[in-house]
């Protein structure tokens, strides 16, 4: 299955919300790892790549290409599959990954305002792990 589909056609063949009603969808399967837990997920391939790499100078372009994902305004997939890698990888590397967090709070603002209620909800947590490892609000960083 593909993780966002590009067509436009209007097929029997396309899927809609009451058909993946009790199913785990591809985004939950390949970017969660849901029902998946020998093959992992791309946001656990990523936590641990950044983990691994333990550079700041290495983080900075990921952070960018996970920043990139939480902005894209087309497929609200990939801005929940953004935002919930930033918590990851934030949860993860804690306090060392704070020197990034200034880049973060931009988009972090904008996410708080999502339509999709799940991204906002992933967004505000970003938020409260960063006032927690800051030791302060960041409330008037997110205006």
């Amino acid at each position: 299955f593909p993780l966002v589909s590009h067509s436009s056609k209007k097929s029997g063949s396309k899927r809609n919300n009451t058909e993946l009603k009790g199913k785990t969808s591809s985004f939950e399967k390949l970017v969660q790892g849901v029902d998946s837990l020998d093959d992992g997920s791309v946001v656990g391939c990523i936590t641990a790549m950044a983990t691994s790499a333990g550079n700041e100078q290495l983080w900075k372009p990921l952070n960018h290409a996970i920043l990139e994902a939480c902005g894209n305004e087309a497929f609200s997939e990939i801005r929940k599959a953004g935002v919930t890698c930033l918590y990851s990888v934030l949860d993860t590397l804690g306090e060392e990954y704070m020197v990034l967090l200034p880049e973060c709070l931009p988009v972090l603002s904008e996410l708080l305002e999502d339509s999709d209620e799940s991204i906002s909800t992933i967004a505000q947590s970003c938020v409260r792990l960063g006032e927690e490892l800051l030791g302060e609000s960041l409330e008037d960083s997110l205006r």
